[in-house]
């Protein structure tokens, strides 16, 4: 992708949610025809339900972020227009809706489950937002029902941008990126920009139906390895480059992106991405043998090893004292390995502390691993002592309070 239409890229993912909102159905054919695949069940055999938005009605605001990249723009001008009909979200470009820059003829309404500033691009920058995660991920199986409606000079996506905790996760992955005007192709792509890790991938995927009409399955499945795309629940295509961080999942609509062709002065509003449902899942975890990073999802870090025995939470990092190798030793008892050399199993000692041992199992390095909402909670087997919290930097085991620092996701590495 050439650079200048990243320029134009960057403001092109961006509610106005009353009145607008509200009128709406008016405006917005109901999907239904004999073509358009039916939505999946909400369970997906070998995968863990981890979030989701069925759009009945509303927006989570738990999970979506109705501004698209605000610290490159002002609020108003980033404020997604949006609205509901027949249980699905409609994502919409307005008349009257301001462009995304003044002077410059964009216009985007997107949501997203993450922000910060600089986020995807530090330039331009109008003024600083806080940074929230609502929702993110690192590998996973993400799917919508949806769609896109996208003509010439409109264009529609379903894509992700990495957090960038450091300068080089900056990846981004286009599930569906539909630039128009062909009713029956979109793009799948991964690209790399600064991350040195990925290779560049750029592919556009031809259809037996029309996109802009019939609402269709896309889904990604994302592996530490691979990309694979998947439409109505079969396998298309694959890329063989994967990014190792955490990526924000976004819903965009654009008009005059300045890469997708003119608009037809003639082609009225609203125009409009419908989307069914978003849903993310986690593979069934924990697998024995498998390795992975245990981050807290309250405070966002990952549980470290240290010297001595020392166990806390520090931000993530590439380091194998971040790795850890669960394994089933007992029927539905698990050991942590450290997967540095000379690091052991997670181990709890008196007084509410947890240390890594150097090889030896028993009670108090066996745990039980739970699912939860956003993870798992992890319970040591010996008597008194129950589970894994984190808190600032430190970790501990607590007497069995299931509070939101006892929470962990695990991270496939």
């Amino acid at each position: 992708m050439a650079s200048d239409r990243r320029d134009l890229q960057i403001g092109r993912r961006g509610i106005l949610a009353g009145a607008g909102a509200l009128a709406l159905s008016a405006l917005v054919k109901a999907p239904a025809h004999a073509a358009e695949m039916p939505a999946n069940p909400l369970e997906k055999p070998g995968w863990i339900l981890d979030r989701h938005d069925e759009f009945n009605g509303s927006l989570d605001t738990g999970l979506w972020i109705p501004k698209y990249l605000e610290s490159r723009t002002t609020a108003e001008r980033a404020t997604a227009r949006y609205g509901f009909r027949n249980n699905a979200l409609v994502l919409r470009i307005d008349d009257d809706q301001p462009t995304y820059y003044a002077g410059n003829p964009m216009k985007v309404s997107s949501v997203q489950t993450g922000q910060r500033t600089g986020l995807h691009k530090t330039d331009p920058h109008d003024h600083d937002i806080a940074t929230q995660w609502k929702y993110t991920a690192r590998y996973g199986y993400f799917e919508i029902r949806a769609k896109t409606s996208a003509r010439s000079g409109l264009h529609a996506a379903f894509w992700t941008v990495g957090v960038q905790d450091t300068a080089s996760q900056n990846g981004e992955i286009d599930i569906l990126e539909d630039p128009g005007p062909n009713p029956n192709q979109f793009l799948f792509n991964l690209h790399k920009w600064s991350d040195p890790n990925l290779s560049e991938s750029s592919n556009t995927i031809t259809t037996g139906f029309d996109i802009n009409t019939e609402m269709h399955i896309y889904a990604l499945e994302w592996t530490p390895s691979q990309l694979k795309l998947y439409i109505d629940n079969n396998l298309v295509k694959t890329i063989n480059s994967s990014p190792a961080y955490n990526m924000a999942f976004l819903l965009s609509i654009y008009e005059n992106a300045g890469w997708t062709g003119s608009v037809d002065p003639s082609d009225t509003r609203p125009k409009e991405f419908v989307v069914d449902y978003f849903r993310a899942y986690r593979p069934t975890d924990p697998a024995s043998g498998q390795r992975y990073r245990l981050r807290n999802v309250s405070t966002g870090r990952y549980l470290d090893t240290g010297s001595d025995g020392a166990v806390g939470l520090e931000a993530g990092s590439s380091y194998d004292d971040q790795y850890w190798t669960l394994t089933e030793q007992q029927t539905g008892y698990w050991t942590i390995d450290n997967v540095r050399t000379g690091r052991s199993y997670l181990d709890t000692d008196a007084d509410g502390k947890v240390i890594w041992n150097t090889g030896w199992i028993g009670d108090d390095s066996l745990w039980s691993i739970q699912s939860a909402s956003g993870g798992f909670r992890i319970d040591n087997k010996y008597s008194g002592r129950g589970y894994l919290y984190g808190a600032g930097t430190t970790v501990g085991w607590n007497s069995g309070s299931a509070d939101a620092n006892t929470v962990w996701a695990l991270e496939r590495v």
